[in-house]
């Protein structure tokens, strides 16, 4: 039986098809198109047209996809930008009446929740030195464009955890530092409203001495691609990479130290996410040095996957 997930995020919208037989999935089609419908809404509050209408025929695109596929099932969720947006009603019903296609908007508790069962689930730690089941737990981080989600739990999926701090690369690169080549004193302004934000939930979290953290969504995934230096992006390689938090270091320093138009041609970095690059990646960096980590393990499995989950009872 064909599955689908499509995900309406603040900086892109995704779209994962999936077999599922024999109790198993399959993956057949991964699609990501970088769509900007938070542009603006941590300011304004408002879904731009221009970027509702880039969304819209991203999903008439994705809808053909799903027919070409003959899907059976599919579950369609809006998060951060969706949720946020005073005029959510308005998108929702605008996609619906050019569509037919129905969005969930789900809060920051639920779009964590997807995202932690979908990294987990099949992610094979019998190679790590992290053991679950002796007191290890997991950390799934999510660094969307509009909100960073935290969910801390075990091997089996069972979140203890949940938290959804409003906060993202694109909202924060909108703050303090814009599309160009950042200043001192910008970074270190946006790094100090990153560790006050983030300073309740991590300390929640940073009483957890056996923690392996797992990083999902395209900041963390675009980081693993610098670091191969994939010229071509490449899931199977991007999966179960390890990065350093001196890799992820040098990766940022390289970013800060060169204009946007340089950016756009770092390998692997996907030229439309270049001038949000830096402030998902010092996201990442806060996080690791508030818990004390030195790495994170990388996983292609994040909300999309979470969503298929949904749609099968187990």
């Amino acid at each position: 039986m064909k599955l689908a997930a499509i995900d309406i995020g603040t900086n892109s919208t995704r779209l994962l098809i999936t077999d599922y037989r024999n109790k198993e999935f399959f993956p057949l089609e991964r699609k990501m198109e970088i769509t900007r419908l938070g542009k603006g809404v941590d300011k304004n509050k408002m879904i731009p047209k221009d970027s509702a209408g880039k969304t819209l025929g991203v999903l008439s695109d994705y809808r053909r996809i799903l027919m070409d596929y003959n899907v059976k099932k599919c579950r369609t969720v809006g998060t951060s930008a969706v949720r946020k947006a005073s005029n959510r009603d308005w998108f929702v019903s605008y996609v619906y009446e050019n569509l037919g296609m129905r969005i969930d908007v789900i809060n920051g508790s639920e779009e964590a929740k997807l995202g932690f069962y979908g990294a987990v689930r099949n992610m094979d730690l019998n190679n790590r030195a992290f053991k679950p089941g002796t007191g290890g737990e997991i950390l799934v981080l999510d660094i969307g464009g509009g909100s960073t989600e935290f969910v801390l739990g075990g091997s089996k999926c069972n979140p203890e955890l949940i938290e959804s701090v409003d906060m993202g690369s694109v909202s924060l690169t909108e703050r303090f530092i814009g599309s160009g080549k950042p200043d001192t004193d910008d970074l270190n302004k946006m790094r100090h409203y990153i560790t006050n934000k983030f300073e309740k939930t991590i300390g929640k979290i940073k009483k957890h001495k056996s923690l392996l953290v797992i990083g999902v969504a395209g900041t963390i995934t675009t980081l693993a691609a610098i670091d191969l230096k994939l010229k071509a992006y490449d899931t199977e390689k991007i999966h179960g990479h390890v990065l350093s938090f001196k890799r992820i270091e040098e990766i940022r320093d390289h970013l800060c130290g060169i204009n946007l138009k340089e950016r756009k041609k770092v390998t692997g970095l996907d030229p439309a996410r270049a001038d949000i690059i830096i402030g998902g990646t010092e996201i990442v960096l806060a996080i690791l040095e508030m818990l004390g980590r030195r790495e994170i393990l990388v996983s292609e499995r994040d909300i999309l996957d979470g969503i298929i989950y949904t749609l099968i009872d187990f």
